[in-house]
């Protein structure tokens, strides 16, 4: 037998260069596999880390842990500025009959709780005040103005902290005399808008140039004005600004006629009567939310129904960013929160009217109604 066969210095058997490269493939991709899994563990070590010294809700965590100074346009840290939004956010399930609230200094307001989150009760209600120099909250929810300026009010569910919604809060000075004959300069940016025009027609009830249609005050079958131009024209400098933030306003109802009012005054009541409600009691709810034919500011050609006419737009940034800055462009909400008694008409936060800089100023300063401005009944 031939020992040297198994001899250890006999030839290798050659590789070829494919099975070479195919091997150095593999490699690689075992190495690159090893490299991809060790980046993915420490990419979650350090998510873990950040979110056990993460609050349970960054947004809460910038307006509750840290020192700031709330504005207008931003919420400002002492370490970084950081841009909010001017429009309070509601990612819960509480539903409230307003996010935004302007009072006076030493003047309180309480928003009230439509619905709870599931398995909250009103004894889980939990309010802070993001700066209490500006204004305070109690248990209760009840918000006073401390000094001028802009802050949020947040409620969140002792239940579930991550139930929460936020309240934006316009504390403005107290009013004086001198309030009374000077008003608000406009931003820079936007043109004063000028008083509506005045018609020099019989049946018109106009009062230090503001014509005064409710109801008490109408207006002829035959007054047709359509709908203003000069309302048009700021409504578009309005919509303009708001898009330029984000937001989208619109024109869902302007000028209506008599005729139009009239029918759809009389549609609504014949919705009520098909609930069951008598005749009268049908006329008794629709003129909670609806004018009589005549009596309708539709018909003034000075006012304008935004977007969705119905309560779901009162929870929307469009319909807080209205209520904020639609009297810098001459308009005022004309059946505001509160107001009920005095105007006769539920909150319409989408109805908006028409009166110029210098009225709608004072009006917006002074937390008024219409009525309230032109001291009628």
């Amino acid at each position: 037998m031939d020992n040297n066969r198994y001899s250890s210095n006999r030839p290798r058997r050659k590789v070829s260069r494919r099975t070479y490269r195919n091997r150095r493939l593999a490699a690689l991709a075992i190495i690159a596999l090893l490299v991809l899994i060790l980046i993915v563990l420490i990419a979650n070590a350090c998510a873990d880390g950040k979110d056990k010294k993460k609050p349970a809700d960054s947004k809460t965590a910038s307006t509750m842990t840290t020192t700031t100074t709330v504005t207008d346009a931003a919420i400002v840290t002492t370490s970084t500025t950081t841009a909010v939004a001017t429009v309070p956010k509601n990612d819960s399930d509480f539903k409230l009959d307003r996010q935004t609230i302007s009072i006076m200094v030493g003047e309180s307001d309480m928003p009230r709780v439509l619905e709870y989150p599931e398995g909250t009760v009103e004894a889980d209600e939990r309010w802070t005040s993001s700066d209490k120099e500006i204004a305070t909250v109690d248990s209760y929810g009840h918000i006073t103005g401390v000094a001028p300026g802009v802050c949020y009010v947040i409620l969140k569910s002792a239940a579930d902290l991550n139930q929460e919604v936020m309240i934006k809060v316009t504390v403005r000075g107290e009013a004086s005399d001198e309030d009374d004959d000077t008003t608000t300069k406009p931003q820079s940016s936007r043109t004063e808008a000028p008083a509506p025009p005045v018609h020099d027609t019989e049946g018109l009830t106009y009062i230090d140039g503001i014509l005064l249609v409710n109801k008490e005050y109408g207006v002829p079958a035959t007054f047709e004005p359509k709908l203003e131009q000069i309302c048009y024209d700021k409504f578009n400098e309005l919509s303009t600004a708001a898009a330029k933030e984000g937001l989208s306003i619109y024109i869902s109802s302007g000028y209506r006629s008599y005729k139009d009012q009239e029918t759809i005054y009389n549609n609504y009541i014949e919705d009520e009567k098909k609930k069951g409600n008598s005749e009268s009691e049908a006329k008794k709810i629709v003129d909670t939310y609806s004018a009589r034919p005549g009596y309708s500011e539709h018909q003034s050609g000075l006012c304008i129904d935004v977007n969705t006419i119905n309560d779901a737009f009162g929870y929307t940034p469009e319909a807080a960013w209205l209520a904020e800055h639609a009297h810098e462009y001459g308009f005022i909400i004309r059946y505001p929160q509160g107001k009920e008694a005095i105007t006769g008409y539920q909150y319409e936060p989408w109805h908006i009217r028409y009166v110029g800089s210098k009225v709608a100023d004072k009006i917006y300063k002074n937390g008024q109604c219409l009525e309230e401005y032109l001291n009628v009944g």
